[in-house]
């Protein structure tokens, strides 16, 4: 699990090769989305490379902002 912006990120292997699911609770509600991105699956949990980790996060947290409004409308 990664933080990032005070939300915690956690992405896992989705259905299929090269999906990925993203999870967090932002704003109070447990938000999933999906990503085709295989780099965010590598290195979001993984900071030996500082560049490509901070990528990775924000990546995955602006899915997660992404899939809330268009879910709740904001």
């Amino acid at each position: 699990m990664s933080k990032f912006r005070k939300i915690n990120l956690s992405i896992s292997k989705g259905n299929g090769y090269g999906q990925y699911i993203v999870s967090a609770k932002y704003r109070g509600k447990n938000i999933n989305a999906h990503t085709t991105d295989s780099e965010a699956f590598d290195y979001l949990e993984n900071p030996d490379n500082k560049e490509k980790h901070l990528e990775a996060k924000r990546h995955c947290y602006y899915k997660i902002v992404s899939e809330f409004r268009k879910t709740f409308g904001y």
